[in-house]
């Protein structure tokens, strides 16, 4: 094992452990612990072992219940960790199971317009484009687009992220017209954000998708320019490579 990574587990099992005694004296502190358990399976899923991430979330998730009246949003957000680990897992089924119990739940406790409700949406979305269900996953597509729209308006990396998602999705199903309309959107918002608010890997993916839609449709010239653009920016990228992003975040599907 990394020897970093040994270390981060350790500092993480001993700040579990802690968590597990405060919630034990206190009721109250049961958020804290479910937050500490969060990140020892987190860094378990990165060692690999997904048995001992999925013991952890399901810890957290039982915590989580025991209040009378249970967290909605903290649940919702447990139940897409435990689907995340679980499409990482390549249990695709399982992973579709838990993001629909997170969204059931976000329904009944009232978060349904939040945030973390359309990630989930975004990432439910990609499991079924992976099980082959495409109207399920435009339609979930659509309404994560919906809500980030709401809460962000039309030019955010969200928005752009979820417009990408869509254009891999009409790829897939040979709908390159829609496909392209998707790309070029998720390329004008990328080409317009704040160089902090623009993940450079992002943008360079916008580039290389679009060529594949534009080589589909017979546009070598515009293809190539899009290759040459993904190019440049990976160069001036100096060898950095983005962190994989953390459980229950908003996934780009990258599939083209």
């Amino acid at each position: 094992m990394d020897p970093n990574l040994e270390r981060l587990i350790a500092a993480a099992s001993r700040s579990v452990e802690e968590a597990r005694r405060a919630a034990y004296r206190d009721a109250t502190r049961i958020g804290l612990l479910v937050e500490q358990i969060s990140v020892l399976a987190d860094l378990r899923q990165k060692e690999g072992d997904f048995r001992k991430a999925e013991s952890l979330y399901r810890e957290a998730l039982q915590r989580a219940l025991e209040p009378r009246k249970p967290d909605a949003e903290l649940l919702t957000g447990i139940l897409s960790l435990i689907a995340h680990l679980y499409d990482r897992w390549g249990r695709m089924d399982q992973a579709a199971e838990h993001y629909q119990k997170a969204l059931d739940v976000a329904v009944r406790g009232g978060v349904a317009d939040s945030d973390k409700v359309a990630t989930i949406k975004n990432n439910l979305a990609m499991i079924f484009k992976q099980l082959r269900d495409y109207a399920k996953a435009e339609q979930y597509y659509n309404e994560a687009l919906d809500l980030f729209l709401l809460s962000d308006g039309s030019h955010s990396a969200r928005v752009a992220s979820v417009y990408n998602n869509l254009g891999v999705l009409y790829y897939t199903n040979l709908d390159v017209e829609n496909a392209q309309k998707m790309h070029e959107h998720a390329l004008s918002i990328r080409q317009n954000l704040a160089n902090d608010a623009t993940d450079q890997a992002d943008l360079s993916q916008t580039y290389i998708n679009l060529s594949a839609v534009y080589k589909a449709s017979g546009d070598f010239q515009k293809a190539e320019t899009c290759v040459e653009h993904a190019k440049k920016i990976r160069a001036g990228m100096n060898g950095y490579h983005p962190q994989p992003r953390r459980a229950a975040s908003l996934l780009m599907d990258k599939s083209l």
